[in-house]
């Protein structure tokens, strides 16, 4: 599978694994991975393409901006 090549290659955030992972599954299951053979990174660029994970995705991206913002730091990355 892809996400375990990604997984294996970029180090993130441990709280974000499981988000990241999530969205490298849902990803793969999209049309356009599976119909039009399109890469995970092509799909994530189209936002029509990636609409089916969108929620996933924002998941994703909160748990990283989380990890950013200094003001939760303190009490911590929240679980997604």
């Amino acid at each position: 599978f892809i996400y375990i090549q990604y997984a294996q290659h970029h180090t993130m955030a441990k709280k974000c694994n499981e988000a990241a992972l999530s969205l490298l599954v849902c990803m793969e299951k999209t049309p356009c991975v599976l119909e039009q053979k399109k890469s995970i990174e092509e799909c994530m660029r189209d936002p029509i393409e990636s609409d089916p994970c969108l929620a996933v995705r924002n998941a994703y991206y909160n748990c990283k901006h989380g990890a950013l913002d200094m003001r939760k730091r303190i009490r911590g990355v929240r679980q997604y």
